[in-house]
């Protein structure tokens, strides 16, 4: 990094001290401290609605239950009444000992 005129100077993010490539918040600089004070209430505030069940975590209204607006309904393919081969009351010789 090119050296400045202001020795002070603190990265936003800074690399991790755990022996990862991951980079967190650097509490010296303002903008990192503003950070995590964010995310930290952001935290907060979305625990908060989960616990009290409101914003995106409210359950649906329940709705009153109504009957169907037609309690026998007649559909196309029911009109045809012919028997079906399963409908015999007769039995056939293969069932018969």
């Amino acid at each position: 990094m090119p050296q400045r005129e202001n020795d002070d100077y603190e990265p936003v993010f800074k690399k991790s001290n755990w022996g990862t490539n991951r980079y967190v918040y650097n509490p010296n600089n303002p903008v990192g401290m503003l950070l995590i004070i964010l995310s930290v209430v952001f935290a907060l505030v979305m625990m908060f609605l989960m616990e009290e069940q409101k914003g995106p975590f409210e359950p649906p209204k329940e709705t009153p239950w109504s009957p169907p607006i037609d309690d026998n309904p007649t559909y196309p393919w029911d009109d045809d009444h012919s028997a079906t081969p399963s409908d015999s009351t007769t039995p056939t010789p293969s069932t018969t000992p």
